[in-house]
């Protein structure tokens, strides 16, 4: 693997960090609705929105 990869790898594992985020709840929902539709959770897709945030910063 890549060195990007790898950092992505070791950035997914060891989840300890629980975090808490104000939302609109008709928000929060529709989200929710949409990961159900596209078969994944609201915690992956936050965290790949995250990863691709970094990066495109050149964090990565």
């Amino acid at each position: 693997m890549n060195n990007k990869t790898d950092k992505i790898v070791d950035l997914t594992r060891n989840k300890t960090k629980k975090t808490s985020i104000m939302l609109n709840e008709e928000l929060w929902d529709l989200f929710k609705l949409a990961c159900k539709q596209n078969n994944t959770t609201p915690t992956l897709c936050v965290e790949k929105w995250i990863i691709n945030y970094i990066d495109k910063n050149g964090l990565l």
